[in-house]
């Protein structure tokens, strides 16, 4: 089986723009990380929703029952639809494959049902997940140094 990294642009839901504006202080104290944040500020509350296309019309990826970004989210096998909510599926060029296709799969399917550790928007989310099953590191390009 074929399988490779992908995202779809979402739209920030309202609640989970409150969910990153009330957080957002705590952050900036932690750290000198930013996301969708600026994004926000600037007018634009779109982000990338990564998972893993397993060739077979699945795609394991990292989110919420109802929202992306969603503390209580897990990894969860779902159809091309259900993954892109009417977005595009777009190859992730930037997520680099350091295993087999066969290795990715399997390290994808392993997390399904669970948690990852745990979601959190900067530390621990969707493109933690794909870059992880992909070539083993937990990283996001989405998550940028000032």
């Amino acid at each position: 089986m074929q399988c490779k990294a992908v995202y779809t642009v979402r739209v920030l839901a309202p609640q989970e723009q409150r969910l990153v504006r009330a957080h957002w202080e705590e952050y900036k104290k932690r750290t000198k990380m930013r996301i969708v944040i600026q994004q926000l500020e600037d007018g634009f509350p779109t982000f990338r929703h990564y998972g893993i296309d397993l060739g077979d019309g699945t795609i394991v990826h990292f989110r919420g029952k109802l929202h992306y970004i969603q503390a209580n989210a897990w990894i969860q096998r779902t159809d091309h639809e259900a993954f892109a909510q009417g977005g595009a599926i777009c190859t992730a060029d930037d997520v680099r494959l350091a295993f087999s296709p066969d290795r990715i799969i399997d390290r994808a399917l392993s997390q399904v049902g669970g948690d990852f550790g745990g979601y959190h928007f900067l530390c621990n989310n969707c493109e933690h997940f794909a870059n992880w099953c992909a070539c083993g590191k937990r990283i996001s390009r989405q998550v940028l140094m000032r």
